[in-house]
């Protein structure tokens, strides 16, 4: 069980370099890759999208990411996890998941070439103001993007996490995998469909606090299918990626329950906006961050506990 924190906001405010050597001398051991980083959402939801890399053959995006990997293995950092590009589907643009499945073969296939094993690719979620589809439509599309990487994963030993969401339309509504027996559902359809553990989850602590879930419910029912996470606080009204302890989550019950079905990945942190420049003078990143992940082994401690 390693300690891990999200590669994004950070490799591009103070550079490659500075940013894995902080993240090393911080403590962290692994990290979360954000590969969604070379295919922004707002290239997706605007069309601005061709010419990306993940267009390349997979020779061509090793070589256009060998800086930022040579960095993470000099500064002897595991790729424990990665986060694929969203959306993956626009109402009344069918073309999207079309191209997006494509991407997230290709991520795939980044992913075993590097050596990470889990790969988080949020599902489809129906929106208030999508007039064109159904509960039933979106599980068709969800079933479709899912089921579309079968076979890729079946070539490699990635397993790719669905993640529980929400939508904001105004305010926060329930997303795809909200609801814990929907995830379970759909993953262990897809892994029946494929024959072997192709799909995990990837439990998003601050998703689940603005959705006013409990984690005394949720985790249980996910179990052992849990295989990454995403640790964040927030208020309970915005979605703010905070560190734990500045939000209103009750982390005692989030250590307890993942102790109790046995979680053994990583716990890492996806809590950009505690470490952005944005947000934080230069001067007391490198404090924040050895402060976050001292509360990571703090986590570890207690869920690997006996």
């Amino acid at each position: 069980m390693k300690i891990a924190i999200q590669s994004g906001r950070s490799t591009y405010e103070i550079g490659l370099a500075e940013t894995y050597r902080m993240y090393a001398e911080a403590g962290f051991e692994s990290i979360d890759w954000n590969i969604n980083d070379y295919l922004p959402g707002a290239q997706v939801t605007k069309g601005t999208y061709a010419g990306n890399i993940y267009e390349k053959s997979l020779e061509e995006i090793l070589a256009f990411l060998d800086e930022e990997l040579s960095e993470i293995r000099k500064n002897c950092l595991s790729i424990g996890q990665a986060h694929a590009p969203f959306p993956a589907y626009i109402p009344g643009k069918p073309e999207i998941l079309d191209y997006m499945i494509e991407v997230y073969k290709k991520n795939v296939l980044l992913c075993q070439a590097v050596g990470c094993k889990y790969l988080v690719i949020h599902g489809i979620s129906l929106s208030k103001k999508d007039r064109e589809n159904t509960p039933e439509s979106i599980r068709a599309l969800n079933d479709k993007l899912y089921k579309s990487l079968i076979p890729t994963l079946l070539e490699t030993d990635v397993v790719v996490c669905l993640e529980n969401l929400f939508t904001k339309d105004g305010e926060v509504v329930a997303g795809v995998c909200s609801n814990p027996y929907e995830a379970v559902e759909m993953i262990d359809e897809y892994n029946k469909a494929a024959g072997k553990e192709c799909f995990g989850f990837c439990f998003d602590t601050g998703h689940l606090n603005l959705l006013k879930q409990d984690m005394r419910s949720y985790i249980p029912v996910l179990g052992n299918r849990i295989k990454v996470l995403h640790v964040h606080d927030n208020d309970g009204i915005s979605d703010q990626h905070k560190a734990p302890y500045t939000g209103t989550i009750v982390w005692q019950d989030f250590c307890d329950e993942l102790q109790k079905v046995g979680y053994e990945g990583d716990i890492s942190f996806e809590t950009f906006n505690q470490t952005s420049l944005r947000i934080i003078d230069r001067k007391v990143l490198a404090p924040w961050l050895k402060l976050i992940y001292e509360i990571g082994d703090c986590f570890r401690d207690k869920i690997s506990s006996l």
